[in-house]
């Protein structure tokens, strides 16, 4: 029998493969077969966690490539995640104001059960409250899909969702933001923690949430650095293969992405903006 949240997600997905939408699930629970309904492609799931890389991890920036490691998994959100927000800000930043504002923001999708994506999700940071907060309204028919293209990173966010709690209102899918495998308007609400920055091609990443997201209801909430400055910004692009905006280049790139913007914030070199379809 199909886990009852996955049921949720399976009608949504896009094959990575020919871009059809629908699978069928062969398994037990969380554990099984996605297989395409069109071309019959078939992806692994192992306890919640599925693989949607038909051609393997694609090319990386070097801030993407550390992200695959497993000490960066172990150390991202105990050491480096809950100081982040102060260092880019230069002031007092706690993580339960970013997941205040996080929340707050996404509230007016909460009315009824959907799916929420939580992007390039690292740890699922950003994910884990909102599925606190689902299981809180007693949504039983929603679900918080993670992407990531690190198995590293999701499977830590799996141990974390199961220490917490809120697991059972969770999956994750090794997968491409860049080609998302979500149909199209099937996302109520989508979480950005920082990832921005390190997209090869931010626009397109942009342009693929803007296409899942729901056109009446939708929001998206978007955390992500400024322009440092310029001996910092040369040597993070360099090494890293980092890629740092100024509000005014990534409103125009949201707005070329289709999405519209409702709230903006910016602190220091930290930006944060919700935005809609």
């Amino acid at each position: 029998m199909m886990d009852m949240r996955l049921a949720t997600l399976v009608p949504r997905l896009r094959c990575p493969v020919c871009a059809g939408v629908g699978m069928d699930f062969h398994g037990q629970g969380r554990t099984g077969t996605l297989v395409c309904r069109q071309c019959n492609a078939q992806f692994p799931l192992r306890d919640g966690l599925a693989d949607l890389l038909p051609n393997g991890t694609p090319s990386l920036t070097v801030a993407q490539l550390t992200g695959q490691w497993q000490v960066t998994a172990a150390v991202y959100e105990r050491w480096w995640r809950t100081r982040a927000l102060s260092l880019l800000s230069g002031e007092d930043f706690p993580p339960a104001r970013e997941i205040g504002l996080l929340l707050e923001a996404l509230e007016p999708t909460l009315t009824e059960d959907g799916l929420w994506l939580d992007a390039a999700c690292s740890t699922s940071y950003y994910g884990r409250p909102i599925a606190k907060r689902l299981l809180e309204l007693g949504r039983t028919g929603s679900l918080v899909v993670g992407i990531d293209l690190s198995w590293r990173m999701l499977e830590e966010a799996r141990a974390y969702a199961v220490r917490e709690g809120v697991a059972d209102a969770m999956l994750w899918l090794r997968a491409d933001m860049q080609c998302l495998p979500l149909s199209d308007a099937s996302v109520s609400g989508i979480a950005c923690g920082g990832s921005l920055n390190e997209y090869r091609d931010a626009l397109t990443v942009l342009r693929e949430e803007r296409r899942v997201l729901r056109p009446d209801i939708g929001r998206c909430f978007v955390m992500n650095q400024l322009n440092p400055p310029l001996v910092i910004r040369l040597a993070l692009s360099a090494l890293g293969g980092l890629t740092f905006f100024t509000r005014q280049s990534l409103d125009e790139m949201f707005t070329a992405a289709g999405l519209r913007k409702l709230t903006a914030q910016d602190f220091g070199y930290l930006a944060i903006t919700v935005l809609t379809a």
